[in-house]
């Protein structure tokens, strides 16, 4: 019997042992630093994680590669991607898509390159299509600004179904062409220029990971995801490994 209490006693402090190794060990400094960043503006307060990251903020582990973000001077978070910048407006994670708009149109805009293509990022379907002639004369009703190159053309922004106007804009502006989509079409072209459109990008889904308590991360060097659990990295999720659970169960069923 007082063998039994012995041992009893011996498994109960190992179980509490492990507990307490669990609970007070050091919290993995990954963990830590891919904690959700925004870029501080007063106006946008969007979160920035997996698969995007802040460069000035967050670690290149705590996203993908060409998913880093950088931050404007009025704190929206801004996409670099085929040598076109887009403006996020709003990251939608359940979905994987983002709402962005392009920085130059702005009313004396800059020129701009037309949607750059990628293999991580694609234009969401049902969009219109919008294109922007630079150095424009005779087409005020359809002007969105002066161009940055010759103040006394203007920048035109028409639909693509728009021919009657097209044909106009062909003849009457000597600046190249860009293309771009929009969401919708409520307010008129310019605004809805200004509220951006839909895209999607393609990468491993997040949620398995950040359900179980983790922060989703990339480890460059195997070019493979990790989740960054509190106490450790784990190649999908943070929920108690099994072969620890197993063994602390048989010890209290002994007990």
């Amino acid at each position: 019997m007082k063998q039994r209490t012995l041992l009893s006693t011996f498994n109960l402090t190992i179980v509490f042992s492990l507990l307490t190794r669990i609970t007070v060990c050091s919290i993995n400094p990954k963990f830590e630093a891919c904690e959700p960043k925004t870029c501080g503006g007063t106006t946008n307060h969007q979160n920035v994680s997996f698969p995007f990251y802040i460069i000035s903020k967050q670690n290149s582990y705590c996203g993908l590669p060409n998913f880093g973000l950088t931050c404007s001077h009025d704190g929206f978070p801004i996409l670099n991607t085929s040598e076109t910048l887009y403006t996020v407006q709003n990251i939608f994670y359940n979905n994987q898509s983002l709402r962005v708009s392009i920085p130059g149109l702005s009313p004396l805009g800059t020129k701009i390159h037309g949607i750059g293509h990628s293999k991580r990022f694609s234009v969401a379907s049902k969009q219109k299509q919008v294109l922007l002639f630079y150095g424009c004369k005779n087409m005020q009703d359809h002007s969105i600004g002066c161009s940055a190159e010759n103040r006394t053309g203007s920048v035109v922004a028409l639909y693509g179904d728009d021919g009657e106007n097209l044909k106009l804009a062909k003849k009457n502006c000597r600046g190249t062409v860009s293309v771009t989509r929009v969401e919708d079409e409520k307010g008129g072209v310019e605004e809805a220029l200004r509220r951006g459109f839909l895209m999607n990008w393609t990468a491993k889904n997040c949620s398995e990971c950040s359900n179980s308590g983790g922060r989703c991360g990339f480890d460059q060097d195997h070019y493979a995801f990790r989740c960054y659990c509190r106490d450790r990295i784990d190649s999908e999720n943070c929920y108690p490994q099994p072969g620890l659970s197993i063994f602390l169960s048989r010890i209290i069923v002994n007990y």
